[in-house]
């Protein structure tokens, strides 16, 4: 069981080979962006965080950059800053990523003179960090390399018994062969935290996961305007048969697989062990991406029978539905049909084939999402209003 990646020098292994081109706040997007549409190897993170940071955002915010930059897919990074005094410091940002071994530069807006030259300088240097990068061959790995995230949007009832199991399944294959993987969604757990948190390895881990799923409820019900419960599930969930948050949930967990859960991770954190974990973050898919892939994810499978259409910039996202209708509508969506019947009968078999499917992207295949470029999409979730 083996897959080829390409080998870091921190000891983990890319699933991709990219030159991350990371925004630090939302007005440095368009160069970020500029400079990855100039270079061909490049990807670009972006987002919509503003000045002023403050605690416990500044903290999310920081360790979230400084792991997405640590993501093994990432060759090197090139951090895109405006350079005032405001917002994330780059230099602290860089640093941390640089720990891992991996080259890292910062492009400053006002230190460079102007939009444009930073751009210009930015580009020369994403192209200088991609020649090199292009001189990292895929060599065999074992799937202990591998981190898979686990997500899922657009739920049904065909949701938790058919898709979500078979990634769940292929998740149990991932860590039965020394691999490691999660998932997230944290409102999606709600009213069946019991459940996972009766599979943790310790008391410890299993109190982390209680409580983190009851701050999160919390936190929703201390805004009196708001009205989560009557909001989630939402109107296609329950149009398409799902009747109460309980019922989303108990098929929601179904994508953590049969594993002991080894660990709880706030947001932007990276899990330390092996074996099964959870992320906290929220029920947004690009929120919870950008969460998978700042805890280490070099491959993402995502369940969707409403066939969602985004990837993620540096980290393969595979589509999976149990809608032949859809799979057969959106052939530039979805990459892998479940068999409803053989996932009824032998969920085993499917989540083989699926780990399987999982290992050839992991070695190159592109998925749909990479193939038409739909993957620049994306977001990092803020706890506080914006100052």
């Amino acid at each position: 069981m083996e897959f080829f990646g390409y080998p870091r020098k921190d000891g983990t292994a890319g699933t991709r080979n990219h030159v991350g081109v990371i925004s630090t706040v939302s007005c440095t997007a368009d160069p970020a962006n500029w400079i990855t549409d100039k270079v061909n190897g490049c990807a670009s993170f972006t987002n919509r965080q503003s000045c002023g940071l403050i605690s416990p955002d500044k903290e999310m915010i920081y360790r979230t950059l400084t792991n997405l930059g640590k993501n093994p897919n990432l060759a090197a990074v090139l951090i895109v800053s405006p350079g005032c005094a405001a917002g994330a410091d780059p230099t602290v940002i860089a640093d941390a990523i640089a720990a891992t071994g991996k080259p890292v530069d910062i492009c400053h807006i006002h230190q460079e003179g102007g939009v444009m030259a930073a751009v210009a300088r930015g580009i020369d240097t994403a192209r200088k960090m991609a020649a090199d990068a292009s001189r990292i061959k895929r060599e065999p790995m074992p799937v202990s390399k591998l981190r898979h995230g686990v997500e899922c949007g657009g739920s049904t009832p065909l949701s938790g018994p058919v898709t979500n199991a078979a990634q769940g399944t292929a998740l149990d294959f991932v860590i039965e062969n020394g691999g490691c993987g999660g998932f997230s969604e944290t409102p999606e757990v709600i009213g069946a935290e019991q459940i996972i948190a009766a599979r943790a390895i310790n008391d410890e881990v299993k109190q982390k996961m209680i409580r983190t799923v009851l701050d999160y409820e919390e936190r929703l019900k201390s805004f009196p305007e708001g009205d989560f419960f009557g909001s989630n599930p939402d109107p296609h969930n329950i149009a398409s048969g799902l009747s109460s948050i309980e019922e989303k949930s108990i098929g929601d967990i179904r994508k953590g697989g049969t594993t002991p859960l080894t660990e709880v991770v706030a947001y932007g954190e990276v899990p330390q062990g092996k074996g099964m974990f959870f992320v906290d973050t929220p029920g947004n898919d690009l929120m919870s991406l950008t969460g998978l892939a700042a805890a280490g994810c070099n491959v993402i499978t995502y369940s969707t029978e409403c066939a969602a259409p985004y990837g993620f910039p540096f980290v393969p996202v595979i589509k999976i539905t149990a809608r032949q209708e859809h799979f057969q509508k959106f052939p530039d969506i979805l990459d892998y049909l479940v068999d409803i019947d053989r996932a009824v009968t032998d969920i085993r078999d499917v989540g083989e084939e699926l780990f399987h499917m999982m290992l050839e992207i992991s070695s190159g295949r592109k998925t749909q999402n990479e193939l038409i470029g739909y993957n620049r999409t994306c977001d990092m979730w803020n706890l506080l209003p914006s100052t």
